[in-house]
C-alpha cells in the first residue's frame, strides 16, 4: 500500500479561489485544482492508495466546522482512498473538548500550522493541545521549518522541537517537511535520534513558479538526491513517510523520484507506505 501522509483539498466552491491565493502567496505552481476529485485523479495516475488530507485551521472559528467535515470524508474512505486528519488552533478555548471530539469521531490525528497560526510551535497553547491529543492517542502532525509564504520567521525551528520533546515527549509526533522546510542541515544535526516521524512532503527537488510569478535560484530548489537521502538514513528510514503536500508537488514524479533513490526494496516499501499503517493503525 502507498500512503501519501500529507495532501491538501478544499471544498470545490471554494477550492479556485483559495488555490489562486496560495500560489500567488508562495509562487508555486499547483498540480491540481486542490479538489477531492482532482486529488483522486492524481492517485489513480501515480498508483498511491491513501492520500492523508490535512486541513489547516486559520481562526479558532473553523475548529468544530471543519473536524465535522473531516469525519464526513472518512465515512467513505475505504472506497475513496481519502482519510483526512483533523485539526486545532492555539487560540481555541475549549480544546480539550475539540480533541475529545476529534478522538470519538475517530479521526486519527490532527494538523497543526504554526506559521499560518501565528504562534512558535513551543509555546505553551500548543504543547497543552499537543498533551492532549497524545493523551488521547492522536497522531500530531505539524508544518515544521520555514514556510514558503511567509518569509521573516520560523515558527517551527529544531530548538522548538526539541522543547516540545523535553517538556511533553509525544509518541506520534510526525514533522512535515524532513523536519524543518529550508532547515535540513539543523534537522540533520538536532534532530537525529529522537522519537519523531518524518513526512517527505515539499523537500525535493525543483519549486517551479506559478504563471506570472519568478523565483531567484537561490530560492528555487529543495533538497537534491545526495542530501535527502542522507537525511533519510540520518533519521532513520523506519521514522520516514512518503508524502508529496499536493497540490504542490505532483504525485507521480514524487513517486518516481523515491523509486530512483538508494534504498533497498524493504526500506522504499517502509518508507511509501508500511511506517504510516503502523503509525496510522490501518
Amino acid at each position: 500500500m502507498i500512503i501519501d501522509f500529507h495532501t491538501h483539498t478544499f471544498p470545490d466552491k471554494i477550492a479556485g479561489s483559495v488555490i489562486s491565493k496560495l500560489q500567488k502567496l508562495s509562487r508555486s505552481k499547483p498540480f491540481t485544482d486542490a479538489t477531492n476529485d482532482d486529488l483522486r485523479r492524481s492517485m489513480e495516475k501515480s498508483g498511491v492508495d491513501v492520500s492523508i488530507l490535512l486541513p489547516v485551521m486559520t481562526n479558532p472559528g473553523q475548529v468544530q466546522k471543519l473536524n465535522e467535515l473531516a469525519a464526513r470524508i472518512n465515512e467513505h474512505w475505504h472506497e475513496t482512498g481519502l482519510l483526512s486528519f483533523g485539526g486545532m488552533h492555539p487560540d481555541a478555548e475549549n480544546y480539550k473538548e475539540a480533541l475529545y471530539h476529534v478522538a470519538d469521531m475517530g479521526l486519527k490525528g490532527i494538523k497543526l500550522h504554526p506559521a499560518y497560526q501565528g504562534t512558535d510551535f513551543d509555546d505553551i497553547r500548543f504543547l497543552r493541545i499537543i498533551d492532549k491529543a497524545s493523551e488521547l492517542g492522536l497522531v500530531v502532525l505539524t508544518h515544521a521549518g520555514w514556510d514558503i509564504g511567509i518569509p521573516g520567521h520560523n515558527f517551527c525551528n529544531t530548538t522548538h522541537v526539541r522543547h516540545v520533546m523535553k517538556e511533553v515527549n509525544p509518541d506520534k509526533l510526525v514533522l512535515a517537511h524532513m523536519g524543518g522546510w529550508w532547515d535540513w542541515d539543523a534537522v540533520e544535526t538536532e534532530l537525529a535520534g529522537l522519537p519523531l516521524y518524518f513526512d517527505t512532503a515539499f523537500s525535493v527537488g525543483d519549486i517551479l513558479p506559478a504563471p506570472g510569478t519568478s523565483r531567484s535560484p537561490e530560492e528555487s530548489h529543495n533538497m537534491d538526491r545526495e542530501q535527502f537521502t542522507r537525511l533519510v538514513r540520518r533519521l532513520g528510514t523506519d521514522r520516514v513517510l512518503f508524502a508529496t503536500d499536493c497540490p504542490w508537488s505532483d504525485q507521480s514524479e514524487f513517486l518516481k523520484f523515491m523509486r530512483e533513490c538508494d534504498f533497498s526494496a524493504q526500506e522504499l516499501a517502509d518508507i511509501l507506505g508500511n511506517n504510516a499503517q503502523k503509525l496510522l493503525a490501518i
